[in-house]
């Protein structure tokens, strides 16, 4: 299989936390394959809450680019200028 035609996954909302999730620190940025765990629960940094500032749930899986609430990732290794807002 081609590699350049292999899909990555969609990007998450920065402001999306998890907590239970193996492997992802209480104040880690969520990504796309973290919905797949189903003990975890979701909040989002600007609201602390399970809805987003949209009244909308909170999930890796609807979190992304389609909401008006969206904030792009941060850059990969920039942990020292990490910004929760």
């Amino acid at each position: 299989m081609d590699s350049s035609t292999e899909q990555k996954p969609p990007r998450v909302c920065r402001r999306v936390r998890s907590k239970g999730t193996p492997g992802v620190r209480y104040d880690s940025a969520v990504a796309w394959e973290v919905g797949y765990v189903s003990t975890a629960t979701f909040w989002c940094v600007a609201t602390g809450e399970s809805v987003g500032p949209d009244d909308e749930q909170v999930h890796p899986h609807v979190c992304g680019e389609g909401r008006l609430c969206f904030r792009a990732p941060s850059e990969e290794g920039s942990e020292g200028g990490r910004v929760l807002e």
